[in-house]
């Protein structure tokens, strides 16, 4: 009699032991594949471990309830099977749903996105740059390809790939806005400059002083050892919000901050007529002259697109080369190595169930 309770009993505690070992295998297998690292684990969304709870309630179906709910057969000969010894197949029976009770609990800790952080050291150059671009009106002229802010766009995404420093962004017209801070997330830059639009901001009129003031003060929170500031417009400032030309220009030389500036567009000093009888927006290099001399920078013309581009070369050359450390913390994601035997645990499943372990009828 004892016996049988303590095979019923087994019966019954062999499917959870066999929980126990896959379950155990597959995370010593994680830890395993993390161990070279010797990082710990972080959750970005540790309440979705609450559905690794699902496994209880899986496991009381898949073990106990089925039990109940199996369909049946009469047979004549009941006593005579009982007494036959249970073959090693036999206790392999429980092992399928075993699986799959594994395979959903790794699936409800991969939705928690479990994560590594490495601590990674960078050599940065150690300069800020503030990149500041017209979308005035005149910024749609024809004269470089396809446009002056299209030329702009294309030039300004090639440097800022190119370079490891803090790079921001201002617009202006009418008005200056800053578009995005000093951030070395040169990839999301490189969008927002990509989707730059004539339109974003008022574009009647130019403000250049409130854009170099906006610039100026982005830079003044800054502890690099170089400040740059690379102005791209058609020089001919029509509006003053709060700063003149003159006013942001001190400004910048007090703090140590050297300005590039880009005339876009073919220099003229009166409005022209194009082939059309169009009036085309003149552009004013007097200003952007001034500017850069007296903030020890350089002016460049960029007349065509090849000079815009050498333009933007000789300013990548000029800049100083000074370095700075920094430590970013890198994170990895773990939930494809959780996933992955997941798959492969139900794959598993349907295979056995193929086999002489399969359920009948």
């Amino acid at each position: 009699m004892s016996d049988g309770r303590g095979d019923r009993l087994l019966r019954a505690l062999l499917p959870y032991a066999y929980v126990v070992i896959v379950a155990g295998a597959v995370l010593i297998g994680v830890h395993a594949s993390l161990a070279p690292e010797r990082r710990s684990i972080t959750f970005a969304h540790p309440g979705a471990l609450l559905l690794v709870s699902a496994c209880v309630l899986l496991s009381w179906v898949g073990f106990h309830l089925w039990r109940r709910r199996a369909a049946t057969f009469s047979f004549s000969r009941v006593a005579d099977m009982a007494r036959t010894r249970r073959g090693p197949i036999a206790w392999l029976m429980p092992l399928p749903r075993a699986l799959r009770v594994v395979a959903v609990g790794l699936v409800a800790m991969a939705l928690a996105r479990p994560q590594v952080f490495a601590r990674e050291e960078i050599e940065l150059e150690g300069i800020d740059i503030m990149i500041v671009l017209d979308l005035s009106k005149s910024m749609s002229e024809r004269d470089l390809q396809r446009n002056r802010l299209d030329a702009a766009q294309r030039t300004i995404r090639h440097f800022i790939a190119r370079r490891n420093d803090r790079i921001g962004l201002v617009i202006f017209g009418r008005q200056a806005m800053l578009q995005c801070p000093l951030t070395l997330d040169t990839a999301a830059l490189d969008r927002m400059v990509a989707e730059l639009a004539i339109g974003d901001i008022d574009g009647q009129g130019t403000a250049i002083g409130d854009a170099l003031g906006l610039a100026v003060a982005s830079l003044s929170r800054s502890d690099a050892k170089s400040k740059v500031i690379i102005l791209l417009t058609d020089g001919d400032s029509n509006v003053t919000n709060e700063m003149t030309p003159e006013e942001s220009l001190e400004a910048a030389k007090g703090r140590g901050i050297r300005i590039f500036t880009m005339l876009m567009g073919r220099a003229s000093d009166s409005p022209v007529m194009d082939e059309l009888g169009r009036r085309s927006y003149a552009t004013n290099p007097t200003l952007l002259k001034k500017i850069a001399a007296d903030s020890q920078g350089r002016f460049f013309n960029a007349g065509d697109n090849a000079a815009l581009d050498s333009g933007f070369e000789e300013v990548r050359a000029t800049l100083e080369k000074s370095k700075r450390k920094e430590v970013r913390r890198v994170p990895t994601e773990v939930f494809p190595r959780l996933v992955t035997p997941a798959l492969g645990l139900l794959l598993v499943e349907i295979l056995l169930g193929l086999t002489r372990l399969r359920k009948f009828p």
